[in-house]
């Protein structure tokens, strides 16, 4: 059951009729076709794109001037809610041969789960975001045994998730329109201000604040570790009228926020401060997810166009086509591997890697649903050498073991504090 709110371009949206509208711009729902089940690689081809020549838009202003709000006030105290009791070890359906890596998936206890981005935590887990049951979900490495935590607001559609500095864990809630704050041992306590419209995705930045998009003002916010939001930021338009739909955003190598609007096909690069530094057009391509790679690059995944996204801090940007398992192939999440590969998840039942060689990989995933898909959609890389990802469809969460050094994050300013 798919309930997740994505440009529109991407998801259906039968789940969330009443809670939001497509985006502006119009595009309808493209359903996707299910994958043939067979796992061809493409040659190692690298396309530049329009906007590797594209210059910088004017610097935008942050929405207003004025300091920083008050404190925004938890909607529930920080008394733990009820500990589930962990599930039984789901049952797994391993890949089957001809693959170029092996996929296990894990089936969640609840039917009407339908998880969306996921993430490694401080004590070792994988951490969602489910908003098919509103929840914030835990699954071990070990024993793939899982727990899901309620969040106290009703339909408040959990999306994006980040592991804070401070150990916890953040999530958003698009329709709650609330930042949420989860510890490792399940307590939950939800944060509003007059910021907050619709949280989209989040992120850690170079500074140790959380930084997320909003869906509804087409801004970027930030808000500490202790509650206190700052004024949004704006970041730039296509033209006059143009909706700005900032999507994911990611740290960079930099020591900057690097952002992907997708409504404008833009990547734009922020400082700390709110000030875009740098506009780059992707000539009509629509970025989705973004990552730091192993070769210091940003890597991004695109709708419509099946391409993987590559762009150096520097500003250039190149295309690495993937090969098609579907007839509607896109990708969405993307995360670097311990393996050197970034890893990707394909909306038509499939999963991805580029190599560090640019041959690209693509394998189905062992569940396939007739005349639909289970729609892969988070990725990350676990503290097990795997990779682990979401399908929003399924209601599963799988895993692909990797050769390789679990990923290191970069240490920041603020850990050192």
């Amino acid at each position: 059951m798919s309930v997740a709110f994505r440009p529109c371009a991407l998801l259906g949206f039968a789940a969330l009729a009443a809670l939001a509208a497509c985006s502006s711009s119009g595009s309808p729902p493209v359903a996707p076709i299910q994958g043939s089940g067979s796992a061809p690689t493409s040659a190692p081809t690298t396309v530049p794109t329009s906007g590797s020549s594209a210059t910088p838009l004017s610097t935008p202003t942050p929405v207003r001037t004025a300091g920083p709000t008050a404190s925004p006030v938890p909607t529930s105290t920080a008394a733990p809610t009820a500990t589930p009791v962990p599930t039984t070890t789901p049952s797994t359906a391993p890949t089957t041969a001809g693959c170029p890596f092996t996929i296990t998936e894990y089936s969640l206890p609840n039917a009407s789960s339908a998880p969306l981005n996921i993430v490694t935590g401080s004590d070792g887990a994988l951490w969602f975001t489910d908003p098919g049951t509103n929840s914030i979900g835990r699954i071990t490495t070990a024993t793939q045994s899982v727990t899901e935590y309620p969040i106290p607001t009703a339909n408040s559609n959990p999306f994006g998730i980040v592991a804070g500095p401070d150990g916890n864990l953040w999530f958003t809630e698009l329709g709650g329109g609330k930042i949420g704050r989860i510890t490792t041992s399940g307590q939950i306590v939800e944060y509003t201000s007059t910021d907050f419209f619709r949280p989209w995705n989040i992120a850690v930045g170079p500074d140790g604040e959380l930084w997320f998009t909003d869906d509804s003002s087409g801004d970027v916010g930030e808000m500490s570790t202790s509650g206190v939001a700052k004024p949004e930021y704006a970041v730039p338009g296509a033209g006059a009228g143009d909706d700005r739909e900032p999507f994911a955003l990611v740290e960079g190598p930099d020591g900057a926020m690097w952002i992907t609007d997708f409504a404008n096909g833009f990547i734009d690069r922020m400082t700390t401060a709110g000030t875009v530094t740098n506009t780059y057009m992707l000539g009509g391509e629509e970025p989705d997810y973004i990552a730091v790679g192993p070769d210091g690059a940003l890597w991004f995944t695109l709708s419509f166009q099946y391409d993987i996204g590559h762009i150096t801090t520097s500003g250039t940007v190149s295309n690495v086509p993937t090969p098609q398992i579907g007839a509607r192939s896109y990708s969405t999440g993307i995360a670097a591997g311990a393996d050197g590969s970034m890893w990707f998840t394909l909306n038509d039942s499939a999963i991805g890697r580029v190599l560090s060689g640019g041959t690209v990989q693509e394998c189905p995933t062992p569940t396939q649903i007739a005349g639909g898909t289970v729609l892969p959609f988070g990725m990350t890389a676990g503290p097990d050498s795997a990779m682990w990802f979401t399908e929003n469809d399924s209601g599963k969460i799988g895993r692909i073991p990797v050769t390789g050094t679990s990923p290191v994050s970069r240490r920041r300013s603020s850990d050192l504090r």
